[in-house]
């Protein structure tokens, strides 16, 4: 089975069109000749393609490392992109993570936020971890701003005079590009200590940053399989055979559908892939908003009582609705249920059962009642390579569809 499909609903573009056809493989031409605006931003394909054995050894060896310091806290000094792109990747494999409260806990201290939030969480560790199973990385791939530097300096200063100068440093990783490592000259660990990322890798476009991949591997996620399931899916997604470009099938319906409505609403039945599709928003509201469109995301059916009225009236509206087949860990509702409250035994009582029937509900009402456009993204499973795939196909639909447009994707 495909580990991605795309299905249209009251919109039927035709993508046997020759002039369509023609259009596709030219945009497609001169990003491979590096003959586009922005093409000096593809490293981060590059970098994913040829993420080596040698490359995914490092992340392995540097996670080692961590975990021999008998690390059960990280606290990593970062910022939101590398926030949001571990979160969604995170979300995908393991949002009910039944172990989760076995693995290595992450507090993340967010450059991006205000000072005040700095100083809670700081004042908050001091009064709550354990130095000897705590461990520290400092990471981001752009310069850190002069206040967040200020303020790394200060919490340092605290544990070098309270816990020793040495042992702090021996708990401290550094994982960033050189203007990082060059900005944090001040902490003064050894070079395995260090993890450096390439500079070409674009800070928009960096799921596949080491960084990201280090902390989903600490927290059990196999990112082999991630990197491959990339790898494959991108000779789909960047090839030329538009019947098999999903990535550019959808890009080019986003354009044509942005042309008359107002809004995009992307709408899950799963939380899990929820914080992908949002590092998918941010992505394309950056740019989508300067022309007053807006994308938004909801789920169903936890989000009906506050969305449900507007399914009959959205004309100004289109919808990706997403939905994931088969899920990794798929629960069954306990006999207990049916001994102690009387709720009557279901023939089918998984967990899945329950959210199909909530996504055929769903799309009946957006197709049949509110005759919404709609572009349904189904999703094999939740599995580590549906993820690459699914990175893969929301970078290059989000590239194609500016390209599309006659627009620098990277502006």
């Amino acid at each position: 089975m495909a580990r991605l499909n795309l299905k249209f609903y009251n919109y039927y573009p035709d993508f046997n069109n020759d002039d369509l056809v023609a259009k596709a493989i030219d945009i497609i031409h001169r990003i491979k000749r590096k003959n586009i605006d922005g093409f000096e931003n593809f490293g981060f394909h590059e970098l994913a393609l040829n993420f080596s054995a040698n490359n995914i050894l490092e992340i392995q060896k540097i996670s080692q490392l961590i975990i021999s310091k008998n690390t059960k806290t990280l606290i990593i000094f970062t910022d939101t992109i590398t926030y949001n792109n571990f979160v969604g990747g995170l979300d995908f494999i393991f949002k009910f993570d039944t172990l989760a409260d076995n693995k290595i806990n992450y507090i993340f201290i967010n450059s991006d936020e205000p000072i005040n939030k700095w100083f809670t969480q700081f004042k908050y560790i001091k009064n709550t971890f354990d130095f000897e199973t705590t461990s520290f990385i400092f990471s981001k791939l752009s310069e850190f701003n002069v206040n967040f530097i200020e303020f790394v300096k200060m919490m340092l200063n605290y544990l070098q005079v309270n816990f020793g100068y040495y042992r702090t440093l021996d708990k401290s990783f550094i994982i960033g590009k050189e203007i990082i490592e060059q900005q944090l000259n001040f902490i003064d660990v050894e070079e395995k200590n260090r993890l450096i990322i390439p500079n070409i890798l674009d800070e928009k476009h960096s799921f596949f940053s080491e960084i990201n991949l280090l902390l989903l591997f600490l927290k059990g996620v196999d990112i082999s399989n991630v990197l491959e399931g990339y790898v494959v899916a991108s000779q789909d997604y960047s090839g030329e055979n538009i019947k098999d470009n999903l990535a550019f099938q959808y890009a080019y319906a986003l354009a044509e559908l942005k042309k008359n409505k107002q809004a995009h609403l992307l709408t899950f039945t799963n939380e899990s892939v929820k914080n992908i599709f949002n590092n998918y928003l941010l992505l394309n509201n950056s740019k989508s908003i300067k022309n007053n469109f807006w994308s938004t995301s909801i789920i169903f059916p936890n989000d009906i009582y506050t969305y449900g009225p507007y399914t009959l009236t959205m004309n100004n509206f289109f919808v990706s609705l997403i939905h994931i087949n088969s899920l990794k860990h798929d629960y069954r509702i306990t006999p207990e249920l049916l001994v102690n409250d009387g709720v009557p035994k279901f023939k089918q009582n998984r967990l899945s059962h329950f959210t199909s029937s909530s996504f055929d509900g769903i799309l009946n009402t957006f197709n049949n009642v509110a005759h919404t456009q709609t572009i349904v993204i189904e999703l094999n499973s939740n599995s580590e390579f549906v993820l690459g795939s699914l990175v893969c196909f929301i970078y290059w639909a989000n590239i194609f569809e500016w390209y599309i447009k006659r627009n620098n994707p990277f502006n």
